[in-house]
């Protein structure tokens, strides 16, 4: 078989990161956690404080992820340069090092943007992808294998994995039944398995508990944990086409 990687990564910023990275932790895991430090999202009492920044900073990956958490495509160019590179700097200058990873909010980016985003220092970009589980060939288009989330345009991705209608609305219902099913599949054929959420997402729908049942699969198999950059740095000169969907559809 060959190597099985695992990354994860986390958006937006919110208060509640601070325990998903312990629910890592606890499963021995890494992760990414891509802050945009004024989100528009989220309520300011909601926000990551910056000591907050900084402990998880000591232990896991801090990304950008734009000041205010805007769709890049909707906004004049000079105003999504800015977004880009004013949020990687308020994030450096809580943590007190460079950042290297980022993700486009909402996954919406135009053709321009990942040029944008590697011209403010960054080496890799996240998407919203779904579905994608091989070394991808373009570090600025990053896919995603799983969304700790129940997306009901999944169902052809389902249908795909499936002759059982049982088991189909099974997994359609339960990302964490996804998840397993897509996560098999990787163990058994070697590549990337790369589940992303929202820590705010997993408390509103109170999926704690699933959350921690897959994360005490992964935590079982036999697999390279990586942080979105840690991937990215070890992809340079390697990548390959991904295996996707191409699905961008988010929470």
């Amino acid at each position: 078989m060959d190597t099985v990687y695992v990354t994860t990564s986390w958006d937006d910023g919110h208060q509640l990161d601070v325990k998903l990275a312990s629910e890592l932790a606890a499963h021995g895991m890494t992760g990414t956690f891509y802050v945009s430090p004024r989100c528009r999202e989220l309520q300011k009492s909601k926000r990551l404080a910056a000591g907050a920044m900084v402990e998880l900073a000591d232990h896991f990956e801090v990304g950008g992820h734009t000041l205010t958490h805007p769709h890049l495509s909707a906004i004049e160019d000079s105003a999504a340069l800015r977004e880009i590179t004013d949020g990687r700097d308020a994030v450096e200058d809580v943590i007190g090092r460079q950042i290297t990873s980022f993700c486009y909010p909402y996954g919406d980016f135009s053709e321009q943007h990942p040029d944008m985003v590697r011209a403010a220092g960054f080496t890799s970009a996240r998407t919203v992808e779904r579905f994608c589980t091989g070394l991808p060939d373009n570090l600025f288009r990053m896919g995603t294998a799983m969304h700790g989330y129940h997306h009901l345009v999944d169902g052809p991705q389902i249908l795909r994995r499936t002759r059982s209608p049982r088991h189909a609305f099974a997994m359609w219902r339960n990302w964490e039944t996804l998840g397993r099913q897509v996560l098999d599949e990787v163990c058994a054929t070697g590549g990337i398995f790369h589940l992303w959420g929202h820590s705010w997402e997993i408390d509103d729908n109170d999926d704690w508990g699933r959350l921690r049942r897959m994360l005490q699969d992964i935590s079982e198999r036999d697999i390279v944990f990586l942080t979105n950059g840690d991937l990215a740095e070890m992809l340079q000169g390697l990548a390959r086409p991904s295996i996707c969907s191409f699905d961008r559809s988010i929470a």
